[in-house]
């Protein structure tokens, strides 16, 4: 096996993995009625990951120390 093939399968892979997770999350997204709250809290997230982030943790830390 060449090492352009090798690299156009890596490729070739790489892509199906990226259009299969496109699929799933378009399935996902299709399937939730707007305005629940996993919708909302997904929603959160995207636009503000780092801050999300922290209250996840501060959350835990939280819920650890009971």
């Amino acid at each position: 096996m060449d090492s352009e093939d090798a690299l156009a399968k890596v490729k070739e892979a790489s892509e199906a993995v990226r259009e299969t997770a496109r699929n799933v999350r378009q399935s996902l997204e299709e399937g939730q009625p707007p305005g629940q709250g996993l919708a909302f809290l997904r929603d959160v997230v995207r636009e503000a990951p780092l801050p999300a982030l922290l209250v996840a943790f501060m959350l835990g830390y939280l819920v650890a120390r009971r």
